[in-house]
């Protein structure tokens, strides 16, 4: 019992962890979002033009 009880709590501390570090690491260089038709970069977001060669 002591030891199900210890691996439910790692278990959550290792989800939050995760989730914790699934929010804070940034994109990567010329990431494309095709949910929200913008791209990644130079740390910031930009908005695709009609002509943007950087959205696929």
């Amino acid at each position: 019992m002591i030891n199900a009880k210890r691996i439910a709590k790692s278990s959550f501390l290792l989800g939050l962890i995760g989730l914790v570090l699934g929010c804070v690491i940034a994109p990567r260089e010329g990431y494309y979002d095709g949910d929200h038709h913008r791209y990644y970069h130079e740390n910031s977001w930009h908005e695709c033009g009609d002509r943007d060669e950087r959205c696929h």
